[in-house]
């Protein structure tokens, strides 16, 4: 009986001697296909670079983050990260626009003297202007994408993307005009609050100087201030209108306006023509949310007709990088943190703030007296253009 015992106790013994050595064995010849290899960088950002001109997006992705997260040192580590943020840019839909944005930031954050840096600000612009609906809709996404055009104007200002970043602005601005003034058409002419669409008003007449119905805002100015028995006022605004927009369809209004008042008429400054108005499809297509926005599909590394552009590759060598605190703890990610921070690091400090800090909400723009008033619905907004 004893013998028994000892013989399979032995046996136990050989067959876990055996296994922990073939399980040594194993251990040894696992092999990390992500390590480190000179040159290895290069091959696997070429290989993302295919995939993502084939619109295979998501395997681009993965490819670009081992890029980044294996090689820290790469020249292709800024590469790699603004082609994340061009294939979502590229793929589309709020969900990855929303993800370009994050990418964009990110990288501006980590590269701040890139010398395509003021195509990336530009690009988050084009990001938040892609989302824009109907001005008779949230204009929410129109006012990020005022204040990222502000911003990466006064950071660009020797910048090749300045005119285009001036374009972009006065389209967004015009949108956000006709926003603002089908509100105060509503306070004004359905309700009688005066003092709701004077306020409405007032911002078009300070922020949108290039609007194309900034006349009639000033005629509308005007009016809210008779109703508010305030015609010395009043008398400013028609006088400006009659002035600099002496062939408006408002101008011969506002010079009655003056003649009751009994103020003098001004010297037309100019000959200007009538402001041009979009037609009936122009207006048709205004509701149905054609801003008229010249948007480019392309990102700053990547083309929406599956190429890679050759001015930019090259140019984001480590020495881009050194001026950037924390590069090396970059992290490979599929999808980017949108709430990353804007990095503009040499805009003013009034760059720095919030959409909502400059421009008031929608609902805190009426005093006291109009506390009960409430904005247009939807689908009650004027077609008056």
């Amino acid at each position: 009986m004893r013998c028994r015992v000892s013989v399979y106790a032995l046996s136990v013994a050989i067959l876990a001697l055996a296994v922990g050595l073939s399980g040594r064995g194993s251990k040894d010849k696992v092999k990390n296909e992500n390590a480190p290899i000179p040159g290895r960088d290069k091959e696997i950002y070429e290989q993302a670079s295919v995939k993502a001109r084939k619109g295979r997006y998501d395997e681009s992705r993965l490819l670009y983050n081992v890029v980044i997260s294996t090689y820290p040192d790469s020249e292709y580590l800024p590469l790699a990260k603004l082609a994340i943020a061009d294939s979502f840019y590229l793929e589309g839909g709020t969900s990855n626009l929303e993800q370009a944005i994050g990418g964009y930031k990110d990288f501006a954050q980590y590269f701040p003297t890139h010398p395509r840096i003021c195509d990336v600000k530009h690009k988050i612009a084009h990001s938040l202007m892609r989302q824009m609906g109907a001005y008779n809709r949230d204009a929410s996404k129109a006012r990020q994408a005022e204040f990222q055009l502000k911003a990466a104007l006064q950071s660009c200002q020797m910048s090749a993307f300045k005119p285009q970043i001036e374009s972009d602005l006065k389209d967004v601005q015009q949108a956000l005009g006709l926003h603002e003034l089908d509100i105060a058409r509503f306070y004004i002419n359905n309700r009688q609050a005066y003092k709701a669409g004077e306020s409405r008003l007032r911002d078009i007449i300070v922020q949108y100087p290039f609007f194309s119905y900034y006349d009639e805002s000033l005629y509308l100015l005007g009016v809210t201030l008779i109703e508010q028995e305030q015609p010395e006022e009043a008398s400013e605004y028609f006088t400006k209108l009659v002035r600099d927009y002496p062939n408006s369809e408002f101008s011969k209004k506002g010079r009655d306006y003056l003649e009751k008042l009994g103020k003098p008429l001004p010297t037309p400054s100019n000959n200007d023509p009538a402001p041009v108005r979009p037609g009936y499809m122009g207006k048709f297509g205004l509701i149905l949310g054609n801003n008229g926005l010249d948007i480019s599909r392309d990102g700053v590394l990547l083309s929406k007709e599956g190429t890679e552009k050759d001015d930019v590759k090259g140019m984001a060598k480590p020495s881009d990088a050194s001026g950037a605190t924390g590069t090396r703890a970059i992290r490979a990610s599929t999808r980017q943190n949108v709430d990353a921070p804007a990095v503009s690091q040499s805009a003013p400090a009034a760059a720095a703030q919030t959409p909502a800090q400059t421009t008031p909400a929608a609902d805190n723009k009426s005093d006291s007296k109009n506390k009960k008033e409430k904005p247009p619905k939807e689908e009650g907004h004027s077609w008056n253009f």
